[in-house]
């Protein structure tokens, strides 16, 4: 058996493609994702990031969601 090589949404290279498997946060913060669609079990693509350490752009079931790097970083992917 192996184990899954988790990745932080921050650290996922833009036009990657993963499944979220985790999100680290509150219950406001993840209440907020997931009226944003942002879920575990969710597929979901990253654009870009704006600057070093800006706002990561992602793309949601056809829509464009900009996240605070803070955020990205607590979102963890299985890439695909």
């Amino acid at each position: 058996m192996f184990a899954l090589k988790l990745v932080s949404l921050a650290e996922m290279k833009a036009g990657q493609t993963g499944i979220v498997r985790t999100i680290n946060g509150g219950q406001g913060m993840v209440a907020r994702l997931q009226a944003l669609g942002l879920h575990p079990g969710k597929k979901i693509t990253k654009l870009n990031t704006v600057f070093q350490k800006g706002p990561v752009v992602v793309e949601i079931n056809r829509s464009r969601i900009a996240l605070g790097y803070g955020r990205a970083c607590r979102i963890f992917m299985e890439i695909k």
